[in-house]
């Protein structure tokens, strides 16, 4: 598209007889434009191909790590003259490449924002994730009024507030992943800035922050049927020797394409032998056994998931506390939603009487309150064991296992702040929660558990929410 069809007219005029004034004011206030960099690398998290489309501050790409970085400019002498790394001008890309990222810098200065976006829509893959930059309401009234005083800036540009951008990404097919908002303070004092804009970072006060940070993913309509794919079960034991006999009714009866991984956990029971008595009882069935490292139920998991053949990730208890015709319902939800990981929540339908404990009923509702602050989203279970992702996603959800401030020995927090420092996108399943078959529960020693779950989720909420670069 011309440059003279994708931008206001008011806009390319302004940079026609601006440029040298607008590169000025792009150094003077570099600072600020670092600090968008640095927030949009911790959203990007080193891709491998990112583009931007930039009106004149392609100096925002300078604190961002990745292989390939593309630049769709208003002027293309911008990138020469305000980035610091080696970038690709829009004349150099490969037209059929797969961005990882796009991030649209400049939707206040385009001509056909819903077209632009349908169009974008159309060419990106399932996997891509779109970053908006916008300003709140608060700043767009501010700034417009400022420069009105002034008289600097494009006479005319978009008036695209977060709510009213909301709407238009609903329209063009897009779906919002997270909404980060940044810098409430635009002038340099030193580290009395870093503070000022690190407490607006909080909820209330980030209202009046300056820029919105929106990572949006495309509507996708899946239409897979479970048996299509392959499932893994990534089943951790640890002394469940009295449970395993129950799953070979669930096993013999299932029709999905799955593969059932045990992982032995040191057990100083019947575990092991059992498992091997369910192997030998259905040959025709793929049940493995691993070792697990004897460390804690997460670090099992991880084992499993490591050796797992298949494209989609199925944790699931050894007490079967959970049915399996909730776990079909609940691939299938992955499967013909635009969901990448599903967070099955024991607390909507009723439980048995005795499923859960009372002191662990109300601890797993404090901290599914503060996880949905963290993440902007109603979340009612954190602690339950079934969780459900595609085993692509992996090798990037376990590159922040355990850096939460305090090693997860269960599981269930690394498996969601991964999920959700990758921009997945995270949905709720209800499911019946029953009593355990056999013998006890491992969720024990609750104020030592809660304690170290809580330095989880304030690191996690400094890392995500207030530092986040």
């Amino acid at each position: 598209m011309q440059k003279n069809e994708y931008f206001l007219t008011s806009t390319l005029n302004y940079y026609l007889k601006n440029k040298e004034s607008r590169e000025n004011f792009l150094k003077k206030k570099n600072f600020l434009f670092d600090e968008i960099s640095k927030a949009l690398n911790y959203l990007i998290n080193d891709s491998n191909y990112v583009k931007f489309f930039c009106c004149g501050n392609s100096s925002i790409v300078n604190k961002v790590n990745s292989k390939n970085i593309y630049i769709n400019e208003i002027n293309n002498t911008f990138i020469n003259s305000l980035t610091k790394s080696e970038i690709k001008k829009e004349d150099e890309i490969n037209k059929n490449l797969n961005f990882d990222h796009i991030v649209i810098a400049d939707i206040e200065h385009q001509k056909f924002i819903t077209k632009n976006l349908i169009d974008l829509n159309e060419k990106i893959d399932n996997e891509c994730r779109v970053i908006v930059l916008s300003k709140s309401i608060f700043w767009s009234t501010l700034i417009n009024f400022y420069k009105k005083i002034k008289n600097i800036g494009p006479d005319k540009n978009n008036f695209l507030p977060y709510s009213n951008l909301r709407k238009i990404f609903l329209n063009t097919n897009f779906e919002i992943v997270k909404n980060e908002k940044i810098i409430f303070f635009p002038f340099q004092f030193s580290l009395l800035t870093k503070f000022i804009n690190q407490i607006f970072r909080f909820p209330v006060l980030n209202f009046f922050c300056m820029i919105n940070l929106t990572v949006l993913k495309k509507v996708q309509k899946k239409n897979y049927q479970a048996e299509g794919k392959k499932i893994s079960f990534i089943i951790p034991c640890k002394n469940e020797g009295g449970n395993i006999k129950f799953f070979y009714e669930k096993i013999i009866n299932s029709t999905i394409n799955a593969e059932f991984l045990f992982g032995n956990d040191n057990s100083s029971d019947n575990t092991l032998d059992e498992i091997k008595k369910l192997q030998q009882a259905i040959p025709n069935k793929e049940i493995k056994i691993y070792d697990g490292p004897g460390v804690c139920k997460s670090e099992n998991v991880y084992k499993g998931i490591n050796l797992a053949s298949g494209e989609i990730i199925l944790i699931y208890d050894a007490d079967l506390t959970v049915s399996f015709d909730d776990l079909v319902n609940s691939i299938n939800l992955l499967l013909k939603t635009d969901a990448d990981f599903i967070n099955c929540t024991r607390m909507i339908m009723p439980q048995q009487k005795n499923a859960m404990k009372f002191l662990n009923f109300y601890g797993n509702l404090f901290f599914a309150f503060l996880f949905s602050i963290l993440f902007k989203q109603k979340i009612t279970d954190t602690l339950c064991g079934t969780k459900i992702f595609f085993k692509k996603d992996w090798e990037q959800i376990k590159k922040y296992n355990n850096t939460w401030g305090a090693k997860d020995l269960w599981g269930d927090f690394d498996l969601l702040l991964g999920a959700y420092k990758n921009n997945l996108k995270i949905v709720e399943n209800p499911i019946s929660y029953t009593d355990r078959k056999e013998d006890e529960t491992k969720m024990t020693g609750i104020i030592k558990n809660s304690i170290r779950m809580l330095i989880i989720t304030f690191v996690a909420y400094y890392k995500l929410r207030i530092r986040n670069h």
